[in-house]
């Protein structure tokens, strides 16, 4: 016994030590450190008490004091453990016991230990009866540590996906110790006697929670998790329930022990009970093992499957009040996982102007970058049905995807249906609980279909109500502009028409040009600043050389012979493109990848035909952008990477090339620099 309580000392301090020594220090990282260590404290003196009873009234004042750093530091690690609040969010009565426990150390200390115990015949019968003190002491270390329980609960329930699969075995080894606190004081008091020959079985539980808990802290990294616990969480808890169905089944246990004694074996009975309720929390806390239930109650207890009603509030509770795409999409992968117990999940979402599908958001799904074949749109868009790979009549289909289906894992496709517009759909693996999917779940996936289409397309009303009212404000500014350009030129022709009169007087000729002077300056910083608004104006569409337009932009530029600027033609090619406007997309380019090499890095620019396309691609080795710059904000009008810039430039090319029927593509990597092609339908000749 004192070999596993030394052992449990060890794992411990080096637990703690770990702990304290991580990179992220919370409250809550000390908290636990103090708790693990002042637990295996008390539990190594008890030890050496019952092996030698003589140090019994000079330790156990140790032991109480020990206990009481214990259980507050407990209850603190609860309160704050993976809570984003701080000190002052944690409720009042917790704060309170938090604030009194020194106050119990003095307690601990002042009276005499015959005020909380006494034994007669403690070498035989290793029994300590409480006194009053004893009784109290032992009643408030039952109060911390229910309360502890009860916070990690919790916090459990407060987690959900992956977050709880990394916290579930910090909190079962945790509960353990707890747990076998709860059961050793209540026992205490229900006999109002502390048996020491539960030591033993003590310091077995500690240890295996030991190992437990630093196999979540190597494995997880769970000090490093924030969860938010909601109220309801809180007041739901059923933690008080189990423990007090826990103590009056203590109580019927001591009442049974009068009958048939007390001799046979209840150290390793107590040992393994606590080792086979930590394996039955374990198999309870299993995402799989929940669905399975819910599968089982569902067909047995109930005529329907869901509770649709509450399937559809909680959905709906869930996606409202989002404010950004990112937020939308994954409270919508959050729910259907919730509702339908999948693996994963993944969202496609049909891009705006090339039509193209792209999975915009996922969970838990291979990270793959593919896309289905246009039979499977088509699939969705016309029969209006969720695809499953099981059915019948989807077995052809599902042959033509197989690429898609293998390496997403696919098992149903929920479409998103904007009346005949599909705006995009939902890939579900299969389910945790491994039944297959029927009506049922085809139903509430559509209901659930319909209200993500309508939160998508709310959120994109609204920004582009926003940008709307952006390019509103830049038309004001332009106004501002014009209203400067006019004053200048009314300056200009004030001097022009005052020269009639006084042209032949020096003095008005120096202020003259002096004037002149100013307004152009006034004129040019104008300009700089004048970033004009796209607008559809007819193009003057002619078959073209691609080549040669380049060839212009570039001398017009003054590039020609340009350190570490080159232009190679793979291929002549004829385009049917307006020469003036395409120009002014090729210069911005241009311009945009000297600004992004700060006029010293290497440019490169190539023509030629991919398909039945023409292209113009710029190439630089600057500065670069962040993926998920170029996703969400690099042709949004206004947003830029420039110091100086408005961001309107790259708006302005991406509307020209597209009113050719044409398209922008942009590929870039931060530190290494941009690729930006120009696509441009071939003449027809050579289409």
């Amino acid at each position: 016994m004192l070999l596993v309580s030394l052992i449990s000392v060890v794992t411990a301090v080096f637990i703690s030590i770990a702990v304290i020594f991580r990179k992220h220090k919370r409250l809550f990282s000390y908290a636990f450190s103090i708790a693990l260590i002042t637990t295996a404290s008390a539990l190594f003196v008890d030890s050496m008490i019952v092996l030698k009873p003589d140090f019994l009234m000079k330790w156990k004042r140790v032991v109480f004091m020990c206990e009481v750093v214990m259980a507050s530091s407990w209850l603190l690690f609860a309160v704050s453990f993976s809570r984003t609040g701080n000190w002052k969010a944690i409720s009042r009565f917790p704060r309170f016991l938090i604030y009194i426990s020194p106050l119990l150390i003095i307690f601990s200390l002042v009276l005499p230990m015959d005020k909380f115990f006494y034994s007669p015949e403690f070498q035989s019968e290793q029994i300590l009866f409480l006194g009053n003190a004893g009784y109290i002491f032992n009643l408030l270390v039952l109060l911390y540590s229910i309360l502890a329980i009860t916070n990690l609960e919790a916090t459990l329930k407060s987690s959900a996906g992956l977050t709880r699969w990394n916290i579930k075995y910090m909190l079962i080894g945790i509960g353990g110790i707890l747990a076998m606190n709860i059961f050793y004081y209540s026992h205490s008091l229900l006999y109002r006697s502390l048996n020491m020959s539960f030591m033993p079985v003590r310091t077995g539980v500690f240890l295996l929670s030991n190992l437990v808990i630093g196999f979540s802290i190597v494995r997880h990294k769970v000090m490093d998790i924030d969860i938010v616990v909601s109220r309801k969480i809180v007041y739901r808890s059923i933690a008080l329930f189990v423990v007090g169905f826990y103590l009056l089944g203590l109580a019927l246990m001591g009442e049974g022990l009068r009958y048939f004694g007390t001799d046979v074996g209840k150290n390793i009975t107590a040992l393994l009970g606590f080792i086979g309720a930590g394996m039955v929390l374990t198999i309870i806390l299993s995402e799989k093992f929940r669905r399975k239930i819910m599968v089982f109650i569902s067909k047995n207890f109930y005529s329907q499957k869901y509770d649709y009603r509450d399937q559809w509030l909680n959905f709906t509770k869930r996606i409202s009040l989002k404010h950004s795409f990112d937020e939308l999409l994954g409270s919508i992968a959050e729910g259907f996982m919730d509702a339908t117990g999948t693996k994963g999940i993944g969202i496609w979402l049909k891009v705006k102007d090339s039509g193209d599908y792209i999975c915009v958001k996922k969970l838990y799904l291979p990270d793959v970058n593919i896309r289905p074949d246009k039979s499977l749109i088509e699939f969705l868009k016309n029969k209006k049905w969720i695809f499953n790979i099981q059915e019948a009549n989807c077995r052809e289909l599902a042959e033509s995807n197989s690429d898609f289906i293998k390496q997403t894992k696919t098992t149903l496709v929920v479409p998103l249906l904007n009346v005949d517009e599909l705006i995009g759909f939902i890939v579900l693996m299969e389910g945790l609980a491994g039944d297959d999917y029927n009506y049922e779940d085809y139903d509430l996936m559509k209901t659930l279909a319909r209200q993500t289409t309508v939160a998508i397309l709310n959120l994109r009303l609204i920004e582009e109500l926003t940008e709307a009212k952006e390019m509103e404000a830049m038309g004001k500014l332009s106004s501002f502009i014009i209203h400067d350009l006019k004053n200048a030129a009314s300056m200009l022709s004030l001097i022009a028409q005052n020269a009639e009169e006084h042209i032949e007087n020096l003095e008005f000729q120096r202020d003259s040009i002096r004037a002149v002077m100013n307004t152009s300056e006034k004129i040019k910083s104008i300009i700089e600043k004048l970033k004009t608004l796209p607008q559809k104006t007819s193009l003057n569409i002619t078959c073209s050389d691609l080549g040669k337009c380049v060839e212009m932009t570039v001398h017009e530029l003054g590039l020609n012979g340009k350190s570490g600027f080159s232009f190679k033609e793979v291929a002549r090619v004829e385009a049917n493109f307006d020469e003036e406007e395409i120009m002014k997309v090729i210069s911005n380019l241009i311009i945009n990848a000297l600004d992004a090499t700060d006029n010293n890095g290497k440019i490169e620019i190539c023509t030629g035909r991919e398909e039945n396309m023409a292209f113009v691609k710029v190439s630089d080795n600057g500065c670069g952008m962040s993926s998920e710059f170029v996703e969400k904000n690099l042709f949004k009008p206004f947003l830029t990477t420039k110091k100086k810039g408005l961001g309107i430039g790259l708006y302005q090319c991406k509307t020209i090339v597209e009113a050719h029927s044409g398209k922008l593509h942009v590929t870039s990597q931060e530190g290494r620099g941009s690729d930006f092609t120009i696509y441009l339908p071939l003449s027809p000749h050579l289409n």
